[in-house]
């Protein structure tokens, strides 16, 4: 928007230093691009926030400075018109128009008016960045060059041109000055039809089929899109509303008798014409962001009181048709969580104080909006943000908001994690799948009869036949993954879930189901993926046997794969010689091996051989026992190493117990840390090495004492073990 800070100042006090007015105008939110401080009046052009509408007038701008600064807003004089019966006949169609009002003026004398030439019309609108040719300013036509000095009909004074230059219009006619100015200081645009080119009722409806206008300034008809918002009386479109008039019903030099229009628009409808047509003015500006639907008639009044000066006079009651009505918007506002959020200390007085400014009201329930406010002020957070526009954001204070921390991971999620890993860094892809399966399915792995999981928790009225039975087993969702990819042609799978399963128990505290949380993971092709460097082996039972160790040891816990179980009620869907038991501390706690070939073949997989193996979670969940703390020796232990080749079938674990029994009470204990397997005489041989733990808490052992115990167990081990092949490596 272009203006001066000199008319600015005519609403509202700005500081005498042109740099602490253009500080003070950025602050509050009115970003200032241009300004020419040795420009007449100090020209500014200020970027508006984008969904203020009330910012688009000069009492808009005054009033967020005054929200600030605590000052006054000067409005502008008017004679507030009379409400009765219309002028003119009104017809509103569509909710799209809330408030639309006539006021009819006419010329008491007839004098010929002053008609600007084309390059006056120019110049009218020139320099104006911002807006496109306002849709309110009925300009004349040239009266082709007629002979004789045109005669001006009452001019607006000398500070209301002046007023309208400093925004880059030039005046041209009073009609044409009036309902520009009062624009541009109230933000209601208003709109001069001439009466004796109407023919019929006036009426605001959406535009038909194939129906067409002639805008002003514009050579060629445009043809409408249906709905359209217009202004139309019984045979042509008289203006596109809120966006511009026509050709057909503008004023010209034999006007004596204007019908007034103001009125409150849907911003969506009046977008949608502007962007449609292209065609963008100052009047869609302003209501495409939402206009103050109470300003209807005090824009029409003030144009009717500048009209009046300048020698129109209005003729009865202004009519209005409007289906609008204040709906008392109210906002609820705490001023101690407004202190808390913004971090001041202001008290509930000087927070009401500064909403006051704005337009606010406070009422018992919170706070009332205003009606030129009712566009974006709806949450407590939004009036939070006016006080803080009003004291500073510079001036408020600088820290960093509460943040809340959230709780560390339980146990049991630490573990998901850690199998994740493991898997993930395996090739396995983690999936999901349904918690149904259909009446097919288990007959698909042979669970049937008396099997354990024939037994199934059924859905009742179940629409779908895949979804009738709750699944009471991971491995059948598992299978018919790897038969899906395998229909893709796509023969690498490698995947994992984290499920439940649901199994027939009256007894269960819901009485239907008790729940099982499973680990399951299947594979289906090579260990690793191939390279162009070589194959990789199919993966089978070993391979995954190796998995399951892997994550024992990330879990830290001895899980061990051991003898099949014929308990497990899945091992009859496994391969009778490729299956086996998962352990955790001796207890079978799940089941791995290659799935049967003929569940297999009931699946229709081919070329495939899918290993699988599923965990009971919940036993790798539990919470692990706590461990005594032992305070740490003063006086770290004292180690020696000991390398004994072992042969014959000796284990390891004979060579460390005879160490430990055969050693002095400050032997704490015996480690193995190395095996080192070779060929010794053409025999297959191990050397292990045992580490001597050798408590010296006092730090007063002498490494005589040390080297003495160490040689006397070398000669107990070569003794006992020598004869079995055992001997000390050097």
């Amino acid at each position: 928007m272009r203006l001066t800070l000199d008319v600015l100042r005519q609403f509202t006090d700005l500081p005498a230093d042109v740099r602490e007015a253009r500080i003070l105008l950025d602050e509050v939110g009115l970003e200032v691009k241009r300004i020419d401080p040795s420009g007449p009046g100090v020209p500014v052009t200020l970027e508006l926030l984008a969904n203020r509408g009330d910012h688009h007038c000069l009492t808009g701008l005054a009033r967020e400075v005054t929200g600030r600064t605590g000052g006054t807003v000067n409005f502008p004089s008017f004679t507030p018109l009379v409400v009765g019966d219309a002028p003119h006949p009104i017809r509103v169609e569509t909710p799209l128009c809330a408030v639309y009002s006539l006021t009819l003026l006419e010329l008491p004398r007839p004098v010929r008016q002053v008609v600007p030439s084309a390059a006056d019309l120019a110049a009218a609108l020139d320099g104006d960045d911002d807006l496109s040719l306002e849709d309110d300013v009925d300009l004349l036509e040239d009266d082709g060059g007629a002979s004789g000095p045109a005669v001006v009909v009452g001019s607006l004074s000398d500070a209301d041109r002046a007023r309208l230059e400093a925004c880059g219009l030039r005046p041209i006619h009073p009609v044409v000055d009036a309902t520009n100015l009062a624009n541009l200081e109230l933000g209601q645009p208003t709109h001069a039809f001439d009466a004796d080119k109407i023919t019929g009722p006036i009426t605001v409806r959406l535009s038909r089929a194939g129906e067409s206008c002639l805008p002003l300034f514009q050579t060629e008809r445009v043809e409408l899109p249906e709905g359209t918002l217009v202004i139309a009386d019984d045979v042509k479109i008289l203006a596109l509303a809120g966006v511009i008039g026509c050709e057909d019903s503008k004023t010209d030099e034999a006007t004596t008798r204007v019908l007034l229009e103001a009125a409150a628009f849907d911003p969506v409808a009046v977008r949608k014409a502007s962007r449609a047509l292209s065609i963008h003015t100052d009047s869609s500006a302003r209501f495409e962001r939402g206009s103050d639907f109470a300003a209807v008639l005090p824009g029409a009044s003030r144009v009717a009181g500048l009209l009046a000066d300048a020698g129109w006079s209005v003729k009865g009651t202004t009519g209005v048709v409007s289906s609008w009505s204040d709906p008392g918007r109210v906002v609820r506002f705490d001023a101690e969580a407004c202190r808390r959020f913004l971090g001041i200390d202001e008290d509930d007085l000087e927070l009401y104080t500064r909403l006051e400014r704005y337009g606010f009201e406070l009422v018992d329930q919170g706070v009332r909006v205003p009606t030129h406010r009712l566009w974006d002020i709806e949450y407590p957070a939004d009036l939070y943000e006016e006080i803080a526009k009003s004291i500073g954001y510079d001036n408020t204070p600088i820290g960093l908001p509460a943040i809340d921390m959230g709780g560390l991971p339980t146990h049991a999620e630490s573990v998901r994690d850690v199998v994740a890993d493991v898997l993930v860094g395996q090739g396995f892809y983690e999936v999901i799948t349904d918690g149904f399966h259909g009446r097919d399915l288990p007959e698909q792995l042979g669970f049937v009869g008396y099997h354990p999981l024939a037994a199934h928790v059924e859905t009742a009225n179940a629409i779908d036949r895949a979804y009738s039975l709750l699944k009471n087993e991971a491995l059948g969702a598992a299978i018919e993954g790897v038969a899906a990819n395998g229909r893709m042609k796509h023969d690498e799978v490698k995947a994992f879930e984290f499920t439940r399963t649901f199994h027939p128990d009256s007894s269960a505290p819901n009485g239907v189901c008790t729940e099982r949380n499973v680990l399951w993971a299947i594979v289906s092709g090579s260990e690793r993926p191939r390279t162009w460097a070589g194959t990789s082996r199919s993966a089978d039972a070993s391979w995954l046997k190796g998995v399951v160790e892997e994550i024992g040891l990330a879990l830290k816990l001895p899980l061990t794969v051991g003898a099949a179980d014929a308990s497990y009620p899945i091992g009859s869907a496994l391969h009778p010689g490729r299956q086996a038991s998962i352990l955790l501390s001796g207890r079978t706690v799940g089941a791995l091996g290659e799935v049967h070939p003929g569940v297999v073949a009931a699946f229709k997989i081919k070329r495939a051989r899918p290993v699988y193996f599923e965990i009971a979670l919940d036993t790798l969940v539990a919470e692990p026992a706590s461990k005594p703390f032992t305070e740490p020796p003063r006086v770290p232990p004292v180690e020696r190493d000991l390398a004994f080749t072992l042969a014959n079938g000796v284990e390891g674990g004979t060579v460390a117990a005879l160490l430990r029994a055969s050693g002095p009470a400050w032997l704490g204990r015996v480690a193995i840390v190395d095996l080192f397997a070779h060929e010794e005489d053409g025999r297959a041989v191990r050397t292990l090495t045992f580490r001597l733990f050798y408590d010296n808490e006092e730090g007063n052992r002498t490494a005589d004492e040390m080297n003495q115990a160490t040689e006397a167990l070398i000669a107990v081990v070569t003794d006992k073990l020598g004869a079995s092949g055992v001997k000390l490596r050097v």
